[in-house]
């Protein structure tokens, strides 16, 4: 049994391609935690993946599963020497945690803020929520000021329970925001805070999978989304940002992340934004970290899991794309609510 052997081993499980090099990094994690959740975050490897090379593992005597994790055994130990296997090694820098951006200039904005998010609606799996931490909202605040998308602007929000449309608002750099959500409770709650502190934000009950409003198309300079991550739905909820922008020079910013998506994946999502006349100006590694979910063990992630053991630390993660537009693409504005575009082999969050 060697690298090869398991990459082959995880891909006819999984129907994921992987190879060697995936292995290594799974193998790496390991090496600095013993936390399932950890060593999906730490490798970079979409989790149905990693929990099957470790079931493999184990069945080989290479790694053993208890109430402490995942440890391995002293065959493992062997293993590990044998395949010339070193620790994952990070350098981020601890000020800004490798998101390149601070929020210093925003202070006032991020208090108000952090005291209101506390009223926010709880994530509900109903519709796979799952929101980032407050400083997470400002760092891609930060991040699109710094790149010239805000200031005197108008910004289009798709799908909000990371609340960005407040915490533009309260920074009051942008001049319009508009809200797209299907959540009615979040409707509720912006449309709230923004009477409450006279916010230029308009929060509208929207699925995302129906075509943009005619009234919005072309109308913004900004979008911000968290689209789900099978190739066809970040193209089409990446798409409805592009309709709404007005035309070259517009800038998106969404996440990827590598617990459900592979580099293999990547790939092709990085080609679907390129035939819509996109730019990828920035990839920011773990630059949006998210709140563990209250629902953990009702997910299909729990379920592949090979140890029942709950998170220590926020692992879920997502690295910030930003993308600008370079060529006027005819993009497509359909309706999607007849097909499935949630789930592939690769998806652990629903």
């Amino acid at each position: 049994m060697n690298k090869d052997d398991l990459a082959s081993i995880v891909t006819k499980i999984t129907n994921i391609p992987w190879n060697a090099r995936n292995v290594e990094r799974v193998l790496s994690a390991l090496l600095v935690s013993s936390n399932f959740w950890d060593i999906v975050s730490f490798s970079f490897e979409p989790l149905p993946a990693v929990a099957a090379v470790l079931r493999t593992l184990a069945e080989e005597g290479i790694v053993s599963f208890s109430e402490l994790g995942v440890e391995l055994t002293d065959r493992g130990r062997r293993f590990i020497e044998r395949e010339k296997i070193s620790p994952l090694h990070s350098h981020a820098c601890p000020r800004c945690e490798g998101r390149t951006v601070v929020i210093d200039e925003f202070k006032e904005a991020f208090d108000k803020f952090a005291k209101i998010q506390l009223d926010r609606p709880e994530a509900i799996r109903k519709f796979d929520q799952g929101y980032v931490t407050p400083d997470t909202t400002f760092a891609r605040i930060a991040l699109a000021d710094s790149r010239g998308d805000l200031r005197g602007k108008k910004a289009l929000v798709l799908g909000d329970d990371d609340l960005v449309g407040i915490a533009l608002g309260l920074t009051g750099l942008v001049e319009d925001i508009v809200v797209l959500e299907l959540d009615e409770r979040i409707i509720d709650f912006e449309q709230g805070v923004a009477s409450q502190y006279s916010l230029p934000l308009k929060a509208l009950k929207h699925d995302l999978r129906k075509p943009l409003p005619e009234e919005l198309l072309g109308s913004f300079d900004v979008f911000f989304c968290d689209p789900p991550e099978t190739v066809e739905a970040l193209d089409a909820f990446v798409g409805r940002g592009v309709v709404g922008l007005k035309g070259l020079g517009g800038a998106g910013y969404f996440g990827i992340t590598h617990a459900e998506s592979s580099f293999y994946k990547w790939r092709l999502l990085e080609m679907a934004l390129l035939q819509r006349g996109l730019v990828i100006s920035d990839i920011i590694t773990d630059f949006n970290v998210y709140m563990n979910w209250e629902y953990v063990d009702e997910m299909l992630a729990w379920d592949l899991a090979p140890v029942k053991q709950p998170p220590h630390r926020n692992w879920y993660k997502s690295s910030m794309i930003r993308v600008e537009v370079v060529e006027k693409v005819e993009v497509p504005n359909e309706d999607l609510t007849d097909r499935d575009i949630y789930n592939d082999p690769e998806s652990s969050t629903t």
